[in-house]
């Protein structure tokens, strides 16, 4: 088959004004495809491989050997320091299970070995071989059939389709344990006259205590800490630092480095030692006492974001040498006159300059939209390498028993990150890190002489079987119910009706009696997700399932950490979060493509390095309009198709 866009007389027109009234203009060539694919699932597999051989070997190449094996690979000695399967050490007479398997696969290995007798191979083939085993089988005879068309190893096609979980999964891991080896904060005091104001700053019901200036232990927040704090307040800090292990490297030393401290108050930049409004204490367990007073102290009725950073003495041990760095940890507190409550004031974590926006989802209907159709939009963005935006592809499924359905993905994988069926049903996922997940449940079964495996459902997967046989929402809603996911994700659904849902989910390996599935709508009393009551929004982080991970759960001697403790993604989402409900807010009753679009667009939600695609559907009209093929996926325009038109016309 010869390459067709699939855009109708009166779409072409569409696409051209699109065109013309772009907000950004593409800088760079579209790499996109569309492809309409019928027949059994191995015949839709053979014609997506054959068609796209090129570009799936290109994928595969460039994401894998070439980009994310290597820095996978870089991990292994921190994993070995807690799994003793994956631990090398050539003195020793008894060979750890991964280097048994290096020297057998070795042996018998003929090209590529370095890629494929490694860390990170292994990894990715074992937990891939692990997932298929809840893939239903049409998929799998999808994957075989991409593999012979395109002449590449069925095991290749596999870890690219069951890529994201596998590594997700993992990241999540090791980020936790990188983290819990890096300097943390274990208090906060405002120090100040603030137990005689005669204000619950707290607001734990009671005004005038001993310690309302102290929050001990230190929980992150997606709301301020303390209001109505007097101005002329300082703010100290406890930090400490500890090393985990059990072979670990003479330069990674515990103990916070005094001289690394970094504070930012809204856009100002303060760092220690320069800084004489920073005063620091050692004490003798360790920790450092940081106690911080800005010059003609905070203004007053004023809602003020800090951002503290802190690196350790320790040069680690995987090259570059460098210190280990907490997460950038951001907080909200508002001074006297201010007037609002903590839940009204909004942890908004201020552009810092160097981190980017995570994933978003949002969807409006009745009172939020121009005609009260359903609108639902979704910007995925998490990793390009300078790779993945050359390989977009809009597949249209015409399945022999199901709902023909269009996802929106890449080639040589046989699931989208956002799409839509013919009944109207709409899906999209966003990563949101949890430790609830099954390859932290592997480790909590087998200790430590786990193997990293991720099981259950692939979340690619999941929505492709919500749009084969969903006719509304609550079909989604249930089979999210009754599959096991393998990883934490921020599922929005919609449908023709105007019925949409927001679903937060996690592998339910810890909290069992939660049962992990956490389902909301904008009608939900109590639920921060919607400005008004036809909207719902999400990001990269749990706004309802913020104790995915129970106190007191431990693993290995680990004290495992609810989402919002240690993930990377934490203030970047709800930067984005807040920003978003503000927009949508912003543009209630005015809502429409093109003002879905715009809001895409803002620079604030947009990782200029790492965006992948973006998607607006409209369910009733039966429309899809996407914008990719170049990064970040917004510079494009956003072009239209008739999915029932599509699906008549087919591909010339």
């Amino acid at each position: 088959m010869s390459r067709a866009v699939i855009i109708t007389p009166m779409l072409f027109v569409l696409a051209l004004i699109t065109i013309c009234i772009a907000c950004d203009e593409a800088k760079q060539p579209s790499h996109f495809e569309i492809m309409v694919l019928e027949g059994t699932p191995y015949e839709r597999g053979f014609k997506h491989g054959e068609r796209f051989s090129n570009r799936i070997r290109s994928l595969y190449a460039s994401l894998l050997p070439n980009s994310l094996l290597p820095y996978l690979n870089r991990e292994q000695e921190d994993v070995s320091d807690v799994l003793l399967e994956y631990k090398v050490d050539e003195n020793e007479d008894l060979d750890s299970y991964y280097e048994a398997w290096e020297k057998e696969c070795l042996a018998g290995c003929t090209d590529r070995c370095r890629e494929k007798c490694g860390f990170s191979y292994l990894l990715m083939k074992e937990s891939g071989e692990n997932l298929e085993k809840d893939i239903p089988q049409e998929y799998i005879d999808e994957m075989h059939g991409i593999a012979d068309g395109s002449g590449m190893p069925y095991e290749e096609i596999l870890i690219l389709n069951t890529l994201f979980d596998t590594m997700l999964t993992f990241r999540a891991i090791t980020f936790f344990i990188r983290q819990i080896q890096s300097p943390y904060i274990q208090e906060i005091e405002f120090v100040t006259d603030l137990e005689h104001d005669e204000i619950d700053n707290n607001e734990n019901g009671d005004a005038d205590e001993a310690d309302e200036a102290l929050l001990k232990p230190y929980e992150p927040s997606p709301v301020a800490i303390m209001r109505e704090v007097p101005t002329d307040s300082s703010i100290r800090f406890v930090v400490a630092d500890q090393k985990i292990g059990v072979n670990k490297n003479p330069l990674d030393i515990q103990g916070v480095d005094p001289d690394s401290i970094r504070i930012q108050v809204n856009d100002t930049v303060y760092e220690s030692p320069n800084a004489a409004i920073i005063t620091t204490v050692i004490n003798d367990e360790g920790t450092v006492e940081i106690l911080f007073t800005p010059d003609g102290g905070f203004p007053p009725a004023a809602d003020i974001s800090i951002l503290l950073q802190v690196g350790d003495l320790s040069l680690g041990h995987v090259p570059p040498l460098h210190a280990r760095f907490m997460r950038d940890e951001w907080f909200t507190f508002s001074t006297v006159g201010y007037g609002k409550s903590l839940a009204d004031t909004p942890n908004r974590a201020e552009e810092d300059g160097r981190t980017q926006p995570p994933s978003i989802s949002f969807a409006m209907r009745g009172s939020a939209t121009v005609d009260g159709d359903p609108i639902a939009a979704h910007h995925y963005a998490l990793l390009d390498s300078d790779t993945t935006h050359k390989h977009t592809v809009m597949f249209i499924h015409k399945p022999q028993n199901g709902i023909p359905h269009a996802t929106f993905g890449y080639t040589g994988i046989v699931w989208g990150f956002s799409g839509m069926n013919t009944e109207g049903v709409t899906f999209s996922f966003n990563n949101s890190d949890s430790l609830d997940n099954s390859m932290a449940g592997e480790v909590s079964h087998d200790l430590f002489m786990a193997h990293l495996l991720a099981s259950g459902v692939p979340i690619g997967i999941m929505g492709r079987e919500i749009l084969k046989t969903g006719n509304e929402t609550s079909d989604g809603v249930d089979y999210l119910r009754t599959h096991k996911p393998a990883f934490g994700w921020n599922v929005l659904l919609a449908d023709a009706a105007g019925d949409i849902r927001a679903v937060e989910m996690d592998s339910n390996e810890f909290n069992t009696d939660d049962g992990g599935v956490f389902v909301y709508d904008p009608e939900e009393p109590n639920q921060p997700s919607s400005f008004g009551p036809d909207d719902i929004r999400m990001a990269s982080h749990y706004a309802v399932n913020t104790n995915d991970v129970p106190d007191g759960t431990n693993i290995i001697g680990f004290m495992l950490k609810p989402q919002r403790v240690w993930t990377s993604f934490y203030y970047r989402s709800l930067r984005a979060y807040h920003l978003l409900g503000e927009l949508i807010g912003n543009n209630y009753g005015k809502l429409d493509v093109w003002k879905t679009a715009q809001i895409l667009r803002t620079p604030q939600l947009v990782d200029e390095h790492d965006s992948m695609i973006s998607t607006i559907f409209e369910p009733a009209k039966g429309k899809v309009h996407f914008a990719m093929g170049s990064v970040p996926a917004t510079a494009m325009p956003f072009l239209e198709v008739d999915l029932k038109v599509a699906l008549e016309k087919g591909v010339e």
